[in-house]
């Protein structure tokens, strides 16, 4: 499953600095709010979104597990955004007795679903490409859909 999304949009492009912002470089505010209130429309319980050096950050909990989701602009753009989901591991206990195994991909499934189909209905979103990234930060595997 692909669990990076890059697209263009100026709607998220702010007008000055974000609320908050770490890095004057790195934009996400409007995008990372955009994704929680349609994650909530889903059904979904995503918080709110906290400023990163490098964007927004924000979670979601699913199946047990909390998947976090960075929102951020690709360097040197106001109009060119980046997503990717992270699924935390559960603890010591949970790996050892095999528990967290088949949920792993279950849990970002129905996510990254729910943001694909916000993306495309959105009306202010072009060139959509999910992708994965490889072991060494190569980004590979890259698609219109993230399955």
């Amino acid at each position: 499953m692909r669990d990076h999304v890059r697209f263009h949009s100026t709607a998220f492009t702010p007008p000055d600095a974000d609320p908050g912002q770490v890095n004057t470089e790195r934009y996400g505010y409007a995008l990372a709010t955009w994704v929680v209130a349609r994650l909530k429309e889903r059904g979904f319980d995503a918080d709110s979104p906290i400023p990163e050096d490098w964007g927004w950050l924000l979670g979601v909990a699913q199946d047990g597990r909390i998947i976090r989701i960075g929102c951020g602009n690709v360097e040197g753009s106001v109009s060119e955004w980046v997503m990717w989901l992270d699924v935390l591991r559960p603890g010591m206990l949970a790996r050892l007795l095999g528990r967290w195994r088949d949920a792993m991909p279950n849990a970002a499934y129905g996510i990254i679903a729910a943001i694909h189909g916000a993306l495309q209905a959105s009306g202010h979103v072009e060139e959509i490409e999910w992708f994965r990234v490889g072991p060494r930060g190569e980004e590979m595997d890259h698609a219109a859909t993230p399955i």
